[in-house]
């Protein structure tokens, strides 16, 4: 008889297996690859200033040799607000990842109290008197759910991946800031430069506009030469206060940057005028670098591990779960009673509970959670390809930029030639002062744009830092 019931669980059991085997969705491709395009083997570049080998770009701004630009970034790593914020996010997943562990460990509760309760007499066929109840008690409860199918496993997983995700986050927040803080400083750098350059012009063509009143008060000159030079000098004077709001709004940039107010800024942000010259070379790497050094990357890749968690717990609900509440306590008429044997109460319930039908809701839960995966896997792809991109066109921005300036500091050399020849022609007569004009907006207008391109060479080699993921790997996320 034994034997015989024995059999029969064994097989009770067997046709359990079956159905649960039969109603969980299986993952179709666990070990897929996720990467749908094949990174190029070496970048296709070979511009001065670049080389293949890796280089340690974890401080890549240091390379602009400017120890106030070193400073601001430490400054702005420790005290910018979205990287105190995405440091906050990955404390809140960590305490969700906590908090997912505890469903591993049972929960106690404890109950404790005194009530008192009146009885009609008249509740039944027969009077009576009415009875009067009374006691005190105290109860600990526990609740534990067994973790026998794996539901609470698949939860810590997706909590321990959203850690990662947020660990990835950080590091790319931490890279944007260092590089606007770079970007922004180079940018006050810029309009302090072409500030200083209207002033010089401003200066010389204060000059010519008094050459052109003495000439014209001793009749060399037309009142037309006059006026002409006075258009040239209240033109260029008038940039000048468009050039001081843009360095004022640059320095305000920067104090936001780096979580400060202007007045606690350092001194020599407010005196700072030399744009880096000193252009350090830039080791790409090899495309498949990116993978690893891109923390935007590494975030879609660990969003594509949650995303794979949450399809699990998914599946998880089509399994049933088994947990096991249980109390003991003590009640008794009388405080004293209550810990004497006869007033000992307690109970024990093991409970399997297991969904049969819930109108498909499972199975729509585990397909929007497959999409949600399949969602993250485009997003991870989107992510390599825009970072081969981003690379490539920093990278040919910048070479590109470098041919310009080195054509422009000829224009500019040019220029300058134009304009003393020109003011030399006109102070003998030989030219009319349209010339000198012309000569000198032009050199004014070729300066100020070789500063602005040697502002650009460097933005461009500070995207191309970012776009490099600036020395981050997925060990220091």
């Amino acid at each position: 008889m034994r034997e015989k019931s024995s059999l029969n669980l064994l097989r009770w059991l067997a046709v359990l297996g079956f159905i649960l085997w039969a109603a969980c969705p299986r993952a179709k491709g666990a070990e897929r690859n996720y990467l749908e395009h094949s990174l190029p083997s070496s970048w296709d570049t070979a511009e001065a200033g670049f080389y293949d080998a890796d280089a340690a770009n974890a401080e890549w701004w240091r390379g602009f040799g400017d120890p106030l630009l070193d400073s601001l970034i430490a400054i702005g790593r420790s005290n910018n607000y979205d990287v105190a914020m995405a440091a906050r996010r990955i404390e809140i997943a960590r305490a969700q990842a906590g908090a997912a562990r505890s469903a591993y460990y049972p929960s106690f509760s404890l109950d404790a109290g005194w009530s008192r309760e009146r009885v009609s007499g008249l509740t039944s066929a027969e009077k009576g008197p009415a009875t009067t109840l009374s006691s005190f008690s105290g109860t600990v409860n526990m609740r534990w759910e067994i973790d026998v199918f794996g539901k609470i496993t698949a939860q810590v997983r997706e909590a321990r991946a959203q850690v990662k995700v947020s660990a990835a986050e950080f590091a790319g927040v931490g890279l944007s800031v260092d590089a606007e803080i770079a970007s922004t400083y180079i940018g006050l750098l810029v309009a302090r430069e072409q500030f200083a350059v209207a002033r010089e012009h401003s200066e010389s063509q204060l000059r010519i506009l008094n050459i052109t009143k003495t000439r014209h008060e001793t009749g060399l000159a037309s009142k037309l030469d006059v006026a002409q030079a006075s258009t040239l000098y209240y033109s260029t004077i008038a940039q000048i206060p468009l050039l001081e709001a843009s360095i004022d709004a640059s320095v305000n940039s920067l104090a936001v940057l780096l979580g400060v107010t202007r007045e606690d800024l350092p001194a020599g942000v407010l005196t700072a005028t030399r744009i880096p010259s000193d252009i350090p070379g830039v080791g790409l790497g090899v495309p498949g670098d990116l993978l690893q050094r891109r923390p935007d990357i590494v975030q879609a890749e660990k969003s594509i591990e949650a995303a794979a968690a949450a399809l699990g717990i998914a599946r998880k609900e089509y399994l049933p779960s088994l947990s096991v509440s249980a109390s003991a306590g003590t009640q008794a008429h009388n405080i004293g009673d209550l810990f004497s044997r006869a007033g000992l109460t307690y109970s024990i319930a093991p409970t399997i509970s297991w969904t049969i039908f819930d109108g498909l809701s499972r199975r729509y839960n585990a397909a929007e959670a497959r999409e949600q995966m399949e969602i993250a896997v485009d997003n991870y792809n989107l992510a390599i390809l825009t970072a081969v991109e981003e690379v490539r066109d920093a990278a040919r921005k910048y070479t590109c930029t470098q041919e310009y300036i080195s054509t422009l500091e000829e224009v500019v050399a040019s220029s300058a030639e134009e304009v003393k020849l020109s003011v030399d022609l006109y102070k003998e007569g030989l030219t009319a002062f349209s010339n000198v004009v012309d000569a000198m907006l032009n050199y004014l207008s070729y300066q100020n744009t070789l500063v602005s391109a040697r502002g650009q060479a460097i933005d461009s080699l500070i995207n191309l830092y970012k776009a490099l993921g600036g020395g981050w790997t997925a060990g220091a996320m």
